[in-house]
Parts: C-alpha cells; sequence; structure tokens
C-alpha cells in the first residue's frame, strides 16, 4: 500500500547533515538572500513543496528566527522549537529521538542553501516505501570512497540510482566500488532508520552521514539526482556565497507570455533592477504601480510632440516595460505571488497602452496629421479594450482547449502580450516618426482580437466550420 507523502520536516540551522572537509561553514540562516532570510526562504520553499509541519533545531539566533517567524504570517506559527546544545545532531541519541516527536517519515533539511519548490515535491514522491531517499548534485561518482570501503561493503548489493520521471531511462544500477557525493543538504529519513543501534561511536560528529553513506553502499537508500532542478550553497565566505546565491535565483526565474525583446533585454535588465527592489519595502505591487507611473510619463512625454520629447517618451516606456518584468520577479523571489497582483498587473499595463496611444495621437493630431491622428488613436484604444476583454477569456479557457488550438491560441497571446513593440517605438522615435506607431496600433490591435476569439469558439462551433 502506498503511504502518504511526507509532510514533516526537521530544519537545522546551526550545522550540516553531511561532512564538508575543507569547504567553508554555511552562512547564517539569518543571511538575506532574494529579500527573505536564508531561514525564512528554505521554510518558505518546503511549504511550496507540500511539507505543513516544522521542528527547527536552533542554536544562539533562536529569539531572531523566533521573530521573523512572528513577523510572516506566511509561516505557521505552532512550529516547534528544540535547543541545538541539549538536541546535538552530532549525538545519535538526538536522531533516535526525532521519529517520536514526528510520528512519520521526515525530511531533514539545512538552512545553508537555496533550492526550489518542485525538488522538495519530487523528494516527497519518492519517499515512498519505507528507505531513505538522499538528493545528490548529479549521477557522479566520487572514486576516492573506493579507498574507504571495506571488503563486506564490496560484495554488497549494487547501488540502485533512482530516476525522476520524465528523464533518459528509470534506474541506474551503480558499481559498489565508489559512491556517489553525499552533501545535498535535504534527506528523506523513514521511520526505524535511526532505531537503536543504527550508529556506531565512530559514526559522531556526523552520525546521519555515515550511517547514509553505509545505506547507499549497500543498497538500503535511494538515490535522487537533481536531474531538471538544482541546489545552490550559500557559505559564510567565498564565491558559493550570498551574492552567487541571490544571481541563482534570478537566474531560474521563468517568465510567461514573453517576446523576444522580453527575453533578451528586458529581463536582462530587470535583474539588476530586481535586486535593488529587494532590498527595498517596496511590495510586487508597488513595483506595479511604479511601472505605470512612468509608463504614464512616457505617454505624457509623446503627449508633448518633439524629437527631443519622443526620444524621452521612448525610453521611459521601455523603462517602465524593464519595470513591468520586475514586479513579477519580486513576486516570486518573496514568495508573495498573488490572484490579485497579476489582475493588478494586466489591468494597469492596459491604462498603459491607452495613455501611450492618447499621447502620441494628441500630438500627431497638433502636428501635421489632424483628425486623423484621433481617430486611429481612438481605434486603436478601442482594439485595446476588446483585446484585453478577449484575453482574458482566453487565459481563463486556454487550458480547456484542444492541445493544437491551445498552442495556437498561447502563440497569439505570446505575440500580442509582449512588450516587443517598445522597441518598434524606440526605433520611430529616433527617426522622428513616433505617429507612424498610430496606424500599426490601429489596424494591429483589431485585427488581434477577432483572430484570437475566433480560435476561443467552441469546439461545436469549429465542427461546423
Amino acid at each position: 500500500m502506498d503511504r502518504a507523502p511526507i509532510n514533516s520536516a526537521l530544519i537545522l540551522t546551526t550545522t550540516r547533515i553531511f561532512n564538508r572537509p575543507g569547504e567553508p561553514s554555511p552562512a547564517s540562516p539569518l543571511t538575506v538572500v532574494g529579500g527573505l532570510s536564508l531561514f525564512q526562504r528554505t521554510i518558505l520553499t518546503l511549504q511550496r513543496g507540500g511539507i505543513s509541519r516544522f521542528i527547527v533545531l536552533a542554536g544562539n539566533e533562536k529569539e531572531d528566527l523566533r521573530r521573523q517567524v512572528r513577523a510572516d504570517a506566511r509561516i505557521p506559527a505552532d512550529m516547534r522549537w528544540l535547543p541545538v546544545l541539549e538536541f546535538s545532531p552530532g549525538d545519535p541519541r538526538t536522531w533516535e529521538i526525532f521519529p517520536s516527536l514526528f510520528g512519520a517519515p521526515y525530511l531533514a533539511v539545512g538552512t545553508g542553501a537555496v533550492f526550489p519548490a518542485s525538488l522538495v515535491a519530487r523528494l516527497r514522491q519518492e519517499a515512498g516505501n519505507g528507505e531513505p531517499v538522499v538528493v545528490v548534485r548529479e549521477a557522479v561518482l566520487r572514486r576516492a570512497q573506493h579507498e574507504r570501503l571495506t571488503e563486506e561493503a564490496a560484495h554488497t548489493t549494487p547501488v540502485t540510482l533512482s530516476m525522476s520521471k520524465g528523464e533518459r531511462g528509470s534506474v541506474v544500477t551503480l558499481e559498489t566500488a565508489v559512491s556517489p557525493v553525499l552533501d545535498v543538504e535535504l534527506v528523506a529519513i523513514p521511520e526505524g532508520f535511526t532505531a537503536s543501534g543504527w550508529a556506531t561511536p565512530q559514526d559522531s560528529p556526523y552520525p546521519m552521514h555515515a550511517a547514509l553513506e553505509r545505506a547507499v553502499r549497500r543498497g538500503q537508500a535511494r538515490v535522487l539526482p537533481l536531474g531538471s532542478d538544482w541546489y545552490q550553497d550559500v557559505c559564510a565566505e567565498g564565491r558559493a556565497g550570498p551574492d552567487e546565491a541571490e544571481w541563482q535565483l534570478l537566474r531560474r526565474l521563468k517568465g510567461g507570455l514573453e517576446g523576444f525583446v522580453d527575453r533578451h533585454f528586458n529581463r536582462w535588465c530587470s535583474r539588476w533592477i530586481t535586486r535593488w527592489l529587494l532590498r527595498t519595502p517596496l511590495t510586487p505591487n508597488g513595483v506595479t504601480v511604479l511601472a505605470t507611473v512612468v509608463g504614464v510619463l512616457a505617454a505624457a512625454a509623446f503627449g508633448v510632440g518633439g524629437y527631443a520629447a519622443g526620444i524621452i517618451g521612448a525610453l521611459l516606456f521601455q523603462l517602465s516595460a524593464i519595470l513591468d518584468c520586475c514586479d513579477g520577479e519580486v513576486a516570486r523571489l518573496k514568495f508573495m505571488e498573488s490572484a490579485f497582483g497579476e489582475q493588478l498587473d494586466v489591468v494597469l499595463d492596459n491604462v498603459v497602452h491607452l495613455a501611450l496611444y492618447a499621447g502620441i495621437a494628441w500630438a500627431s493630431f497638433e502636428g501635421n496629421w489632424g483628425p486623423m491622428a484621433l481617430l486611429l488613436g481612438g481605434f486603436a484604444m478601442l482594439g485595446n479594450v476588446a483585446a484585453f476583454v478577449v484575453v482574458q477569456r482566453a487565459t481563463r479557457m486556454r487550458k480547456g482547449l484542444p492541445p493544437e488550438r491551445r498552442r495556437l491560441v498561447e502563440s497569439i497571446l505570446n505575440s500580442f502580450v509582449s512588450r516587443d513593440f517598445s522597441a518598434i517605438i524606440l526605433v520611430l522615435a529616433l527617426v522622428g516618426r513616433v505617429e507612424w506607431f498610430l496606424p500599426l496600433a490601429a489596424i494591429g490591435s483589431n485585427l488581434f482580437w477577432p483572430v484570437l476569439a475566433f480560435q476561443l469558439r467552441s469546439p461545436d462551433t469549429s465542427a461546423h466550420v
């Protein structure tokens, strides 16, 4: 019978599970990476991966950590705190106590790294048959282990390497003469693994490391490679410090519907701005409002008319597009995503677009286009409103569409929702022809929404077309 997925975790804030001779010590759990302390980030990542119960093994920083918990409504306040002086991870008897405290299998996790919630979810899914599961960075084996293997271990069952779904092959058998490197502080520990006699006096000060290494060699534990996931240490010093961890988080962010300019320019610029925004009290919704203010200022500059004002307007609009990337990045890095924030972003994006059309139309009207500019501006604004309504419907419906039509709808959405047209406006501003954007917007928006609406027709209707 399948076991229920693990929902408990032991958080180690003062030490590592695995011995790493010569490597820098892990950063303090209070170290801020990506706008959150490592302690907060670890808890929130585990929660996102499906963990709901926590025991924290804390040292001198216990009160500071508890203050962070009380100040963050997202973190459960009923977690249990144990003093590391009385429950030392270097004492095998400490690990013998944890099964009775949890009453179920649990994850043991350190706070000296950043990793995705998807890795936690995979580990919970794999840890269902009563064996320990150890995460390893890759299926690269440390041959130095060969020298430490005993003759008994050399005749044990080959190690089975459990692969996640979707990767090439499901099982890999490794030679017993070598062992995988155990250094990822994320382990699934089943009930009974730390029963009386599980460790020897020689295993201290890292008894869990020694016990897991023995279990892997004897084929009594499974090894889960990172695969498409990732794991980044955060050390107190050296190259693997907080800055590198923050960049790792930023590089791993994935946007939604994006065009060429977003992927290759706006996202590159937004990461630098996001790093600065993370150090401010601005919320993701605050960044959305800031992007809107900059976009409206761009529209006002276009409304002034003239070459210099056009250049300023185009640059401000490009900055607004970059900031529009930042709000989502801040939200994901701080675990502050919300349905309201997503809708606010969409609505204010359209406010900026309407202001942009109005500004360009007004300047063109006062120039040499006359009433035609107002007519084109009106058509562009009307098309934008209609497109907004249809896009909202498409966003709700696309998951229920047949695969082929869904891909087509997402392709159409990507071409419209992306901010690539900011580059077109900048080029037109440089050549002094911003008003040329009006007919492009008027025609483009009023072609887009009927095409998308047609693709959202019901399957019964499409069958008769």
